[in-house]
This record gives structure tokens, C-alpha cells and sequence, in this order.
């Protein structure tokens, strides 16, 4: 499954939707809020988000394959 993590306004993300969709490529959109404010509720897709925003200097979507 293919997880992107987006934010609101973000014409990168909304180009990466829209490919997905084209391509019919199912997936999972998580506000990219959620990696700024770690709470309990975290799981490994979450934390292995935040190394690869960290790896591509905080800038967005970020994708990720489970």
C-alpha cells in the first residue's frame, strides 16, 4: 500500500494525486500535520515519513511503500 502525506495548498501534492489517480495507483493521504506533532497514536508508516521528509529538506509529499 502507498501512503502520501500532504498538506493543504500544496500544488506538488495535488500533481502527485492527480497522477494516482490517472494511473489508478490506490493509496492513503495523511495530513502532513500529523508529522510535526508526534502524538500516541504514531505508527511505523509515520516514523519512516518523517526520515524521508528529513531526507528531502522538509519539503512535501512525501511517499511511502508498506
Amino acid at each position: 500500500m502507498k501512503y502520501i502525506y500532504t498538506a493543504p495548498d500544496c500544488p506538488k501534492c495535488e500533481t502527485l494525486k492527480e497522477s494516482y489517480r490517472a494511473q489508478s495507483i490506490e493509496y492513503i493521504e495523511r495530513d502532513a500535520e500529523r508529522l510535526k506533532n508526534p502524538a500516541h497514536d504514531r505508527d511505523d508508516v509515520d516514523v519512516e515519513a518523517f526520515v524521508q521528509l528529513s531526507m528531502q529538506n522538509m519539503i512535501l509529499p512525501v511517499e511511502i511503500n508498506q
